[in-house]
């Protein structure tokens, strides 16, 4: 495909208007021009008053199909050699093609596309004294400070890769602002950790209160327990004693009944009861017996007591005298009938029946005196320390495992960890460059040419496509934009002088318009599109965030694009005529040698 040249025609000399002949004085004046001005282009130099390459204009003579533009031949329409090219040379031989990329080289790295914002000094400048110019230098060395390097990359723009290196400008509003930031953020992690460690004491506190409560909790039920359980034991013992107090005197009051039975069976005269000891005692029975035919108050308490009728009192009375009776000798000439000694063997050999009830009842006592047992009482005791050691086991056993696996998950993540840990420290920004993650201005460097630097566009859009890692910078270049500024500054300094304070002022220069403007002259523009490689990834956000928004800037290439002229193309005759253009093929050859030793000079010298 034939290239196309996007460059803004204008005439070698203003106010000279070339005749289109191809006399040979004419054809010897314009070879001169061509070779001055591709002079001027090698040694960096731009001519125009709007920075733009001066091109010789007009066909190279009558018969040639094409117009010298740039110092190659050049036409609007597409070439066709074969209709108008006799003898028409290859591509090597015409050398039109590797001088226009030379060219074109050119044009990119000495700063046709980009803004300039610094420029070496070759060497020390002197004055007439032979004094070193300490300010600009100083200056220079100022200005070189302010720049901090990001990474060396490759751009790719046309049909060119370019080396370059980019840098971060410094801004010291940037700065001031990240340090406020920092500063912010430093005073928000302290109170952060403030409140956190507030938080943990007072976490701390509740713990030790709800602790020190739980541990008065189980003193109490242990208290209460003890004092519950002490106080069935009493309860118990007095049930106990009441049982047999109950008992003792159901069974004596059965044996004064039996022994009132006894005495009023063996005698006609009645006779005390014996006691709850010896209820079928003879010799007490004959001594009762005795006593109660001396003793009428006797006989008639007898009878009472024998009937059941007797009270409390009457019955401890009684008692009074059963004793008395046991301990007085047998009457005189008394012996014991043999049926008396024979029930008490019986009775011996086979307990009556409120003796099985009383070891019945005596039984149940016993078993629940046993189920009160106090070893079993302080068995019971003792299982209330395993319960709460047991709370507090399960308590202990839920942490540690809790712990273990936090450390168990600690484990697996250390191995992905380990292995993420380098690329996380691979993406880590420098302090400086972590201040520059927005608004950055980034400065690019072409490493071939070195003595200046540029600024990349910041009312550009910026992509950052995910296939090769690679970053797609778009902007427009307007040509003409020295003139634009111009008016726009005239202008602001009119609408200015109707303002009083300076906030007004800076207000109306942040928002004026000036492609709103009916004066303002026509933007020549062209877009444009380079592709950077090679770039980290962790350097992403800083590119991303460099230019203006997306909104903003599409709302000023439209307003561009609908109100500018885009500047036409012009297609490169990559061959020529071996007689009628063998001087300008000659001439080309020649420049491509000049240019090919002079590299190799570079080189050398590098």
């Amino acid at each position: 495909m034939p290239a196309v040249l996007r460059s803004r025609i204008k005439a070698e000399d203003e106010g000279e208007t070339e005749p289109k002949s191809s006399s040979p004085k004419a054809f010897g004046r314009r070879i001169k021009r061509r070779k001055r001005n591709s002079t001027d282009s090698e040694n960096g130099e731009i001519s125009g008053s709007d920075g733009y390459l001066e091109h010789s204009h007009g066909p190279v003579g009558n018969s040639r199909p094409f117009e010298m533009v740039g110092g190659v031949p050049s036409s609007l329409g597409v070439p066709e050699y074969s209709s108008t090219l006799t003898h028409p040379l290859s591509v090597k031989d015409s050398a039109v093609l590797y001088y226009s990329l030379v060219n074109s080289r050119k044009t990119w790295v000495r700063g046709e596309m980009f803004e300039l914002y610094f420029t070496k000094a070759a060497k020390p400048v002197k004055d007439s004294a032979g004094a070193t110019e300490a300010p600009a230098q100083a200056a220079t060395i100022q200005m070189r400070d302010k720049m901090q390097k990001l990474c060396d990359c490759t751009m790719l723009g046309g049909p060119h890769t370019f080396p370059v290196r980019l840098f971060i400008l410094k801004d010291e509003e940037m700065e001031k602002k990240w340090h406020d930031e920092q500063d912010m953020r430093k005073k928000e992690r302290e109170e952060a950790r403030r409140k956190v460690k507030e938080e943990k004491q007072r976490l701390a506190e509740m713990k030790k209160e709800m602790q020190q409560k739980k541990k008065q909790e189980r003193e109490k039920l242990l208290q209460l327990r003890k004092e519950n359980k002490a106080k069935g034991r009493v309860e118990q013992e007095v049930v106990k004693q009441r049982r047999k107090n109950d008992v003792k005197k159901q069974n004596e009051h059965q044996n004064l009944k039996r022994a009132g039975s006894i005495v009023s069976n063996s005698s006609t005269r009645r006779s005390p009861a014996p006691s709850s000891q010896s209820v079928t005692n003879p010799k007490m029975i004959a001594n009762l017996n005795l006593m109660a035919q001396k003793d009428r108050k006797l006989n008639t308490l007898m009878g009472i007591v024998a009937n059941g009728d007797a009270t409390l009192e009457q019955v401890e009375e009684f008692k009074k005298f059963i004793e008395i009776a046991k301990n007085m000798p047998p009457p005189p000439g008394w012996t014991p009938p043999p049926q008396a000694v024979q029930q008490t063997e019986r009775k011996d050999a086979h307990p009556s029946a409120s003796n099985v009830e009383d070891r019945s009842s005596n039984k149940d006592e016993a078993a629940t005196i046993l189920s009160k047992d106090p070893e079993k009482e302080r068995a019971d005791e003792e299982d209330i320390k395993p319960t709460v050691k047991g709370e507090f086991k399960h308590s202990e056993g839920t942490a540690i495992k809790k712990e273990a696996n936090s450390r168990r998950k600690k484990g697996d993540n250390s191995i992905q960890q380990a292995g993420n840990n380098s690329d996380e420290k691979s993406m880590h920004l420098t302090a400086f460059q972590q201040k520059y993650v927005h608004g950055a201005q980034i400065i690019l460097e072409y490493t071939e040419y070195t003595t200046p630097r540029y600024l990349l566009p910041k009312n550009a859009i910026i992509e950052f496509v995910e296939d090769d890692g690679s970053f797609l910078l778009s902007w427009i270049i307007v040509h003409n934009d020295a003139d634009i500024k111009r008016h726009r500054s005239k202008r602001i300094r009119e609408l200015s002088k109707s303002l009083k304070s300076e906030e007004e002022k800076e207000e109306l220069a942040k928002n004026y318009d000036v492609y709103s403007e009916r004066g303002c002259p026509t933007p020549l523009y062209s877009p444009m599109t380079v592709k950077f490689t090679g770039i980290h990834p962790k350097f992403a956000r800083i590119l991303l965030n460099s230019v203006d928004p997306a909104e903003k800037v599409r709302k000023a290439m439209t307003t561009i694009m609908e109100i500018g002229t885009r500047l036409s193309g012009y297609n490169l005759w990559y061959q020529l005529d071996a007689y009628d253009d063998k001087d300008l093929a000659e001439k080309l050859r020649v420049k491509l040698n000049e240019h090919e030793e002079e590299s190799k000079g570079r080189k050398h010298r590098q």
